[in-house]
């Protein structure tokens, strides 16, 4: 229950939205026991040598963009490319080549390119069997669900409500041409480009020239896009709509004349603004996969068609709140956008 549209938004985002601190702090230190238990057995020599200094960690959790329930959490796990003398990859398909001879543990982890070439080439998808591997011999691991899947090796716990995504990679400074990123693999044997902290650097850019409203603006889009009204856009490509929303935006256009911290209202004017650009293209942020919106166009006009009529829900809840200062009807608007978890009025 609520009397003010303020106060119903805080008890959503305490009670529906947000992970719990308590949640959020043992899933933390949960993660840093799991980096050192994989430098464990990387220095015992069941996988191969840690770049601890690469270790990193991305995803939605990490950004802070994370809601309820906490299900996963991604990290990237350094590796020291010296041992395999990586000396060069090819442009077309992300091949990583290393020497013929390697270590007897590392033996596993290379194939021939083709049953007639001589050089060798780091398969991905064997680099993760061994992590695998490698992660049954910690005691604390014995139980656990481990495999391979797409970029990462997932780790479930039974402790634990969520699931750990474990990406090995290679850490690539760059040069004149391109800048730092790092090498993971593609699901097929090979390797992909990416970069988590252009991400992590432009949300936390955004929001603190927004005094902090970005990742309610993202967790509240999130929680909208979840609930089923509609097909769901990806966490990823949500969360770069919402940026590139607040990249356009300028404090002037958007706030009515109030404080730039209101999540409601930014809110109503992502809402239009996903109706306006979900048909088009949404470039990723790290710039190297290009267009990230892989929905058909039946899903986009669909999207559409649900943020523009919840659009206008939210300009007339608005309306209500601060025009006609009836916060009864302004709530029950954002009840019938956001769901009954949304708090009642009274």
């Amino acid at each position: 229950m609520a009397i003010t549209v303020n106060g119903a938004f805080d008890t959503f985002f305490e009670n529906t939205v947000n992970v719990l601190f308590a949640k959020s702090d043992s899933a933390k230190r949960s993660r840093d026991w799991l980096f050192a238990q994989i430098k464990t057995i990387c220095d015992n020599g069941y996988f191969l040598r840690p770049a601890t200094q690469y270790n990193i960690t991305f995803g939605s959790f990490s950004r802070k963009t994370k809601i309820k329930p906490l299900d996963d959490i991604d990290i990237i796990i350094g590796l020291n490319g010296g041992d395999l003398e990586i000396n060069g990859y090819t442009w077309n398909d992300m091949s990583l080549k290393v020497k013929s001879t390697c270590q007897d543990n590392l033996i596993l982890n290379l194939s021939d390119k083709d049953q007639w070439s001589s050089e060798k080439y780091l398969n991905s998808t064997r680099v993760k069997n061994k992590l695998v591997s490698a992660l049954g011999n910690v005691p604390q691991y014995e139980n656990a669900e481990i495999h391979a899947r797409g970029a990462a090796v997932t780790l479930k716990l039974k402790s634990y409500d969520w699931t750990y995504d474990i990406v090995p990679a290679f850490y690539c400074k760059g040069d004149q041409y391109n800048d730092p990123y790092y090498l993971i693999p593609n699901g097929k044997g090979k390797w992909q480009k990416t970069n988590p902290k252009l991400e992590q650097e432009r949300v936390s850019g955004l929001n603190q020239k927004f005094n902090g409203v970005v990742l309610k603006t993202i967790r509240l889009v999130k929680y909208w896009n979840r609930r089923g009204q509609m097909p769901n856009i990806t966490s990823y490509v949500l969360e770069t709509i919402v940026l590139d929303y607040f990249d356009q935006t300028t404090n002037s256009n958007v706030t009515d004349g109030k404080a730039t911290d209101w999540v409601d209202l930014h809110f109503r004017n992502v809402l239009l603004y996903i109706s306006n650009n979900i048909v088009g293209n949404v470039q990723d942020t790290k710039k190297i996969q290009g267009n990230i919106n892989n929905l058909s166009w039946e899903q986009r006009n669909k999207i559409q068609q649900r943020a523009n009529s919840d659009y206008v829900k939210a300009r007339d809840a608005v309306t209500a709140e601060i025009t006609d200062k009836d916060m009864e009807k302004s709530i029950n608007l954002w009840r019938d956008i956001l769901g009954n978890e949304f708090p009642k009025y009274g």
